[in-house]
């Protein structure tokens, strides 16, 4: 009887480590794909509406990923101390240019934005047109009339290093952290 009562508990207790080796594996798994592939962002602020609405969740990733216009970028902003969501309008080597009445004109041709919420108001610090230089992007809100971005020389123009990843997936509203 005796032996028959620990061949159980020692089930019992095979179980329960096989249980705990699954969840810790699991956990581990996810904690690398979400470090490595995908990051979690919460947009804050009305910079990219009405595209991005303010508290919505983003997944970017940066995996073998290489700045494209129109893609929508998380990156560091070192001015702002903070991490910025903004749209790729152009990228090294192409040059930008802002006309009086707030057009946007890549390589002198212009960009159909159909995006864009807000009309723009926002002074350029700029010099217009712009080349976007090596290993750079040239990046502007939605919101124009609520964004600070490449039109502001304290944003500038973005480097490739500095960026997080591109926006794969929005999740769900509420909560904040992205600009």
């Amino acid at each position: 009887m005796e032996i028959k009562e620990k061949k159980e508990k020692s089930r019992g207790l095979f179980e329960l480590y096989d249980l705990l080796d699954s969840v810790v594996l699991s956990a581990v798994c996810v904690l690398v794909i979400f470090t490595l592939v995908f990051r979690i962002f919460v947009v804050s602020g009305n910079s990219m509406y009405p595209t991005l609405k303010d508290g919505e969740r983003l997944i970017v990733s940066d995996l073998f990923y290489e700045p494209e216009q129109g893609d929508i970028i998380c990156f560091y902003n070192e001015f702002k101390d903070e991490v910025l969501i903004k749209r790729v309008i152009a990228t090294e080597g192409q040059t930008v240019d802002i006309t009086d009445d707030y057009r946007v004109f890549v390589d002198g041709k212009e960009l159909p934005e159909d995006y864009i919420g807000d009309i723009d108001t926002h002074r350029l610090s700029t010099q217009m047109p712009y080349t976007v230089e090596k290993d750079r992007v040239f990046v502007m809100g939605d919101n124009r009339g609520d964004s600070m971005d490449s039109r502001d020389t304290r944003v500038g123009t973005v480097h490739k290093n500095d960026i997080l990843g591109k926006l794969v997936l929005r999740l769900f509203p509420r909560t904040g952290t992205v600009k």
